[in-house]
């Protein structure tokens, strides 16, 4: 376990790097409980075929309960690009809400809503299902930085033609 240098967008306390079922990922292993997964690595935790059994930083995370009033809280910052997050339902019909970054497609999971997700049956996902989420948020992204570019390229253009 090291210490990365970012702090907990929830709490803001120092985030751990923990390497659990081989993912490497930063938690708030002595505060709140969150835990912060770069884009798709959720999916790939999920389908790895948890056993908690022998992983103490991995019980100990599944120990946290759920955080009052999270969904009435100011939208978290994205600590690694440093936008606005946006919470929303991590599955349909799940009841289980994440905060996620739209920029980079990091997730961000309150203590106790990693229990949530692995004990939810309406969360539970074939392989195949998540292998196939990992690559439409990849392309999503990948979209949207295209698209984000092409129109910076069309106000620096127009800014260009208002100043000759």
């Amino acid at each position: 376990m090291q210490n990365e240098g970012y702090n907990c967008p929830a709490c803001k306390k120092a985030m751990q790097i923990v390497t659990i079922n081989e993912i490497e990922v930063e938690a708030c292993l002595n505060s709140c409980g969150g835990i912060w997964f770069d884009a798709a690595e959720i999916f790939r935790f999920t389908a790895s075929g948890i056993d908690d059994s022998r992983d103490p930083n991995l019980q100990k995370l599944l120990s946290y309960k759920p955080s009052a009033n999270t969904e009435n809280r100011e939208k978290l910052t994205c600590m690694k690009c440093g936008i606005k997050m946006r919470r929303h339902e991590y599955r349909e019909n799940s009841g289980i809400f994440v905060d996620e970054c739209y920029e980079c497609g990091s997730i961000w999971l309150d203590g106790g809503e990693l229990e949530a997700i692995l004990s939810n049956p309406a969360v539970q996902v074939s392989n195949q299902e998540r292998a196939q989420m990992a690559i439409d948020l990849k392309k999503k992204i990948e979209e949207d930085k295209i698209r984000i570019a092409e129109e910076a390229r069309n106000r620096y253009k127009k800014y260009r033609s208002w100043n000759r």
